[in-house]
C-alpha cells in the first residue's frame, strides 16, 4: 500500500542551498534510494559528496527505533572524538526532504549548525547536522540495532570513509 506524499515536507519553500552532514543510515544509497521513492522525493545528485569529519562529537546509541529494531545514532558532544560522514551540497529546495528524512517534521531529531573539515584535507564546510531532540533520546545508551551500523559501514564504505572509523563501527555490530 503506498501512502500518500502530502504534508510540510513538500511543501517547503526554497531556502538556501546548504550542505547536509550525513552520518548516519542515509549514507547508504539503496535504502536512502528506497526511503525516497516511498515517500515521492527525487533522489538528490551525490556525485558532489565529500567524505568529511565532525570534530568535538561522538555517535550516541540512544534513540530507539521500530524500523531498526534497535538503538540508533545520534549526535554527542565530546572532546577530542569525531565522527565521519559525508558533507552533500543541496539546493535550497532539498530542505524540506532532509528535514523528513532526518525526522525534524517530526520532532525526534533536530538541526544544528556543523562545521565539518573534508577527511582529504582542505578548508572546513558549513553543514547542517542533525541530533536527536533532549525530549526523545533514551535515558540511557543502549546496544545499537546490527542492521543500523550494518547499513552505515555499508555506506561509509562505499563513500571512502577511514578504515578506522569504519573498523570501530563494525565493532559495534558484534
Amino acid at each position: 500500500m503506498k501512502l500518500p506524499v502530502v504534508g510540510k515536507a513538500h511543501e517547503a519553500q526554497a531556502g538556501v542551498a546548504f550542505h547536509w552532514f550525513i552520518y548516519g543510515s542515509s549514507l547508504d544509497r539503496a535504502a536512502f534510494e528506497a526511503w525516497a521513492k516511498e515517500h515521492g522525493y527525487r533522489v538528490p545528485d551525490f556525485a558532489s559528496a565529500v567524505p568529511a569529519r565532525l570534530d568535538g562529537y561522538r555517535l550516541s546509541f540512544d534513540v530507539r527505533s521500530k524500523f531498526w529494531g534497535g538503538a540508533t545514532a545520534s549526535l554527542t558532544e565530546a572532546a577530542g572524538q569525531s565522527v565521519e560522514g559525508i558533507a552533500l551540497p543541496l539546493p535550497g529546495e532539498s530542505r524540506g526532504l532532509v528535514d523528513h528524512k532526518e525526522g525534524a517534521m517530526s520532532g525526534l531529531y533536530r538541526p544544528f549548525p556543523v562545521s565539518v573539515t573534508p577527511l582529504a584535507g582542505g578548508a572546513a564546510v558549513a553543514a547542517v547536522a542533525y541530533r536527536a531532540a533532549d525530549d526523545r533520546r533514551l535515558p540511557a545508551e543502549e546496544a545499537p540495532s546490527k542492521t543500523f551500523v550494518q547499513t552505515v559501514v555499508r555506506g561509509g564504505r562505499a563513500f571512502g570513509l577511514s578504515d578506522a572509523y569504519l573498523a570501530r563501527l563494525e565493532s559495534l555490530a558484534r
